[in-house]
């Protein structure tokens, strides 16, 4: 099986250590560039509403320019503050994309408060290892630490972030791999509530209900503190960290589940292509649906899939649970009703293996809409295993 060199880049993230200081100069310069965003977002506001005039994001680099003369900008570094200006101008564009666009809400960007600002930001600078640790030294913060050697390949970027739990280095890199095409059959994936995802070879994962206890629990003590108090920054401070413990598990059973998919089943996969912003305006199932986190599965399929040798197919999702996969004809399909039974072929399938199947069979057809597409077959049909929701 020939293998070809690929370029690819990705995002590896690292615990990061600092020291007293160095935190201490992190929040002074997060606090800063929160300021910074809501001037330039105040400048932009005021010269189209006095002089009907666009403010563009070198015009507003040419004026931090000029601030930089005063020591207390320029002790950090002009790319983290650059950084910055560089998210309010693709807020910008993306406002204007969506305007034009119409159909939505167009958001305009808005101003950061202060306990909610900026909690990142990026430089480029050299990574120096001595093989047990490695760092990055940031003007005005000193060194910025994490344990073993930095990642293979060329490092483009380097962000740093603050959660409510720690802070993080998110380091982008750059290197070839050797990349063998993968020949398994293509698989299909239906996204669901109950099951979060079928295979159309007939493994579901279950459905995912966070635990909210601990949350609740934390939210109602910090409901009873005295606004304005430091207990109630301390409540807050807790409930923030028990988002981030949620939030991180979470992110890292979607990363098991979805190499399980890569590793055990097939690089090429088709997949719904959701419209999830119209599907959660439904308020009976919107917390179901957010919870299941089908974009970010996705999102994590298509880069890993690639990495394989592999491609991710999006199809259209319309009729996928009503539609027959044996002989395409259509039902009505209640949610209540979780076995599909055909009344013209004899099909009796779970409705969310139907659907995936279905999935599949969009997907060999986008990809050849002639005939059989090379090294993709028909389903295994491996009905009734269960993979468990972190995989």
């Amino acid at each position: 099986m020939a293998s070809e060199s690929k370029l690819v880049s990705r995002t590896v993230s690292r615990k990061a250590y600092l020291s007293k200081a160095g935190h201490r100069n992190l929040g002074e310069l997060l606090a800063q560039l929160t300021w910074l965003w809501n001037i330039a977002l105040h400048r932009r506001k005021q010269a189209w509403i006095e002089r009907a005039e666009s403010v563009s994001y070198y015009d507003q680099c040419k004026v931090l320019t000029k601030v930089r003369r005063d020591p207390l900008w320029s002790r950090f570094p002009v790319m983290a503050q650059r950084s910055a200006l560089q998210r309010l101008d693709r807020a910008y564009k993306r406002f204007f994309d969506r305007v034009k666009a119409g159909g939505e809400k167009p958001g305009h960007p808005r101003f950061k408060p202060g306990d909610r600002g900026i909690r990142s930001f990026e430089v480029t600078t050299p990574v120096k290892t001595n093989g047990r640790w490695s760092w990055v030294n940031v003007k005005g913060m000193g060194r910025i630490r994490f344990r073993g050697r930095p990642p293979d390949g060329r490092i483009g970027l380097i962000r740093v972030c603050r959660t409510a739990r720690r802070v993080k280095l998110q380091m982008v890199v750059e290197r070839e791999v050797e990349v063998a095409p993968d020949r398994r059959p293509m698989v299909g994936i239906d996204m669901g509530i109950r099951a979060r995802c079928a295979l159309s070879t007939g493994e579901t994962v279950p459905g995912v209900k966070l635990d909210r206890r601990e949350l609740k629990r934390r939210q109602r003590r910090l409901s009873k503190a005295k606004r304005g108090s430091r207990n109630r920054r301390k409540r807050k401070a807790e409930l923030a960290r028990e988002w981030q413990r949620v939030r991180e598990r979470e992110h890292g059973a979607l990363h098991e589940l979805t190499a399980a998919i890569v590793r055990d089943y097939s690089a090429n996969l088709a997949v719904e292509d959701l419209r999830i912003p119209n599907m959660v305006r439904n308020r009976r199932l919107s917390r179901s649906i957010h919870e299941q986190q089908w974009g970010a599965i996705v999102r994590m399929l298509g880069y890993k899939a690639e990495s394989a040798g592999g491609s991710v197919t999006a199809v259209a999702p319309h009729h996928t649970s009503r539609e027959c996969s044996g002989c395409a004809r259509r039902r009505d399909m209640p949610l209540a009703v979780r076995v599909y039974r055909c009344t013209e072929c004899g099909l009796v399938l779970d409705r969310d293996v139907n659907a995936a199947r279905n999935v599949l069979q969009r997907g060999l057809a986008a990809l050849n809409p002639g005939g059989d597409t090379p090294g993709c077959a028909e389903p295994t049909g491996r009905a009734g295993a269960v993979l468990p929701a972190s995989a």
